[in-house]
C-alpha cells in the first residue's frame, strides 16, 4: 500500500462535508437550527473531517522522510489519537443535549458510532503495540469506517432535519 492510496478517501470525505453545507444552506430558511440538528451536523462533520485529515497522515509522514513500516505505524498512531478524540467528543456532545433530545437519538446509531469506533481503537491499538503487520489494514479500515459513519450521519441529517418526531 502506498501513502497516496488514501487520497480518494480524502476526496470523498470532503464531498460529504461539502454536500452537508449545501443542504444546510438550502434547508435552513429561518436561520435557527434545533439542537438535535446541530448535534447531527457537528458529529457528521467531525467524522467526515476525521476521515479527510487522517487520510493525509501517510503523505504527511512520508514528507518527513519516514517510510516503510514506520510510515504506517506513525499514521496509525495519528489515526488512533483522532479516533479516541472523536469518540470522546461524540460522548461529550451527546451529554450536552437535553434528556428529551438524547431520548430522540436511536440506540443503534450510538452502537454504530461508539461501538464501531471502540472496536477500531482496540484493533489499531493492539496492532501498533503487538502486530505491526496489521497496522496498514487497521488504518485503512479506520478511514473507511469514518466515511461510513459520516455517510450514515449525513443521511440521517437529511431525513430527520427539522422533524419533531420522537425517535428520529
Amino acid at each position: 500500500m502506498e501513502p497516496t492510496d488514501t487520497n480518494a478517501i480524502t476526496e470523498f470525505a470532503i464531498v460529504v462535508a461539502g454536500f452537508s453545507g449545501l443542504i444546510l444552506a438550502v434547508v435552513q430558511r429561518d436561520g435557527e437550527m434545533r439542537a438535535l440538528d446541530k448535534y447531527r451536523t457537528v458529529t457528521m462533520l467531525m467524522y467526515a473531517f476525521s476521515a479527510a485529515f487522517a487520510s493525509l497522515f501517510p503523505t504527511l509522514v512520508q514528507s518527513l522522510g519516514i517510510s516503510g513500516p514506520q510510515l504506517w505505524w506513525y499514521s496509525g498512531l495519528g489515526l488512533l489519537l483522532l479516533l479516541i478524540t472523536s469518540t470522546l467528543a461524540t460522548g461529550l456532545f451527546t451529554l450536552m443535549l437535553s434528556a428529551e433530545e438524547r431520548g430522540q437519538l436511536r440506540k443503534w446509531m450510538w452502537i454504530l458510532v461508539i461501538g464501531g469506533n471502540s472496536i477500531l481503537i482496540a484493533w489499531l491499538g493492539y496492532s501498533l503495540a503487538q502486530a505491526p503487520q496489521w497496522v496498514p489494514g487497521a488504518f485503512f479500515s479506520g478511514l473507511i469506517w469514518q466515511l461510513v459513519l459520516s455517510s450514515i450521519l449525513f443521511t440521517r441529517l437529511l431525513t430527520q432535519m427539522g422533524s419533531g418526531h420522537a425517535n428520529d
